[in-house]
């Protein structure tokens, strides 16, 4: 405690020195941070998978379709609760810079099956009523100022057609960057080529057991077809879909680990600079402190910017944004040991000079 105000004093001997350190650990705590936590959003969708769906898609790629009729099959599978059809839309909505996914279901067994996504009873019911309606979430307002009973319309590339929607209800839950809309309706509007086809279905088990012996016998039903299924969980399905991201995620690892060296090797110099003091805890001290200081406004203004701001409303393919835990406790540990690392030279070299020496010393 005594060698407190000796520490602050040092501290602030070299204010542009200090102030420097300071914000270069907080902008590399910031950009850590955010890039832990894009890393960790990619692979929410599978982490929150629910074990009691599956995914029907043909079993060459998503590329090709599969014909509506295999629902009625799928239904009459044992262990089977419910089932509807889920297809890929691709609308853009004005331009494609305001692009979102959307999809076409099938309305009256949408609530049952996708459990996370919640609206009133009366928003639901409107929905179910107007074939032309859909329902958006949450974000997508906050995005484009959607409400109830506002006419939007989505052009498809796919089908090269534009529909036009009435939004029946906002839902929350889920990814709130999706709009959902009826089937039957999309299916009268198609060109005959693409009328009865459907991306995928989604399967709703009675428990978790019935999920491998379900994928296992609709893929033996339609084997040898025209149209042959690949059935597996929601959770392995979503998790396909992460390995596309697998060069950019090993990029994002690259950029975090090149700015944790970065943070190190100033840390190294910065140490080469400060002065010799009489004993080597007074290094240790300074440099801690500054390291916290540093990490505390790192963390704690990257929280409050994201608390503030909800950046996966923005980003695309990101259902939510927040730091998990291990993130932040990284943070901390990154910031201490770039204070520790900071003065390892300093406090090496003090603590075995002698008294002479350390007085002859002009740095």
């Amino acid at each position: 405690m005594k060698f407190n105000k000796l520490i602050l004093k040092n501290i602030l001997r070299n204010k542009r020195r200090t102030l420097l350190t300071i914000s270069s650990l907080v902008v590399s705590l910031f950009l850590m941070i955010t890039l832990a936590t894009i890393l960790t959003e990619l692979t929410r969708s599978s982490d929150k998978s629910n074990p009691l769906r599956l995914v029907t898609r043909h079993a060459v790629s998503l590329g090709f379709t599969l014909p509506v009729s295999q629902r009625q099959r799928i239904a009459t599978v044992p262990g089977v609760k419910n089932v509807m059809t889920f297809s890929w839309f691709g609308g853009i909505y004005k331009e494609p810079k305001n692009f979102f996914a959307n999809f076409a279901v099938d309305a009256d067994r949408l609530r049952e099956i996708l459990t996370e996504l919640n609206m009133s009873d009366a928003e639901w019911q409107a929905f179910i009523n107007d074939k032309q309606g859909a329902i958006v979430g949450a974000k997508l307002v906050k995005l484009h100022g959607f409400t109830p009973g506002q006419r939007i319309t989505l052009k498809s590339p796919i089908y090269n057609n534009s529909v036009e929607f009435v939004i029946r209800g906002v839902c929350t839950g889920g990814d709130e960057k999706t709009l959902f809309f009826h089937y039957d309706y999309l299916s009268d509007l198609l060109p005959a080529w693409a009328k009865d086809q459907v991306s995928t279905f989604s399967i709703l088990a009675n428990s978790a057991e019935d999920v491998p012996r379900i994928a296992q016998t609709v893929d033996s039903i339609f084997l040898n077809t025209d149209a042959p299924t690949k059935t597996e969980s929601e959770r392995d399905f979503a998790i396909s879909f992460q390995t596309m991201y697998g060069g950019v995620k090993q990029f994002m690892y690259g950029i975090i680990a090149a700015i944790t060296f970065s943070l190190l090797l100033v840390g190294m110099l910065k140490a080469l600079g400060f002065q010799r003091g009489t004993i080597a805890r007074l290094f240790v001290s300074e440099a801690l402190l500054v390291s916290i200081v540093g990490g505390v406004i790192g963390i704690a203004g990257t929280l409050l910017l994201f608390k503030s701001f909800d950046l996966s409303v923005y980003i695309p393919n990101l259902p939510s944004f927040a730091p998990t835990p291990a993130t932040l406790v990284a943070a901390v540990v990154v910031s201490l040991v770039v204070g520790l690392a900071s003065v390892v030279y300093s406090a090496y070299r003090v603590s075995g000079m002698t008294i002479a020496e350390a007085l002859r010393s002009t740095e």
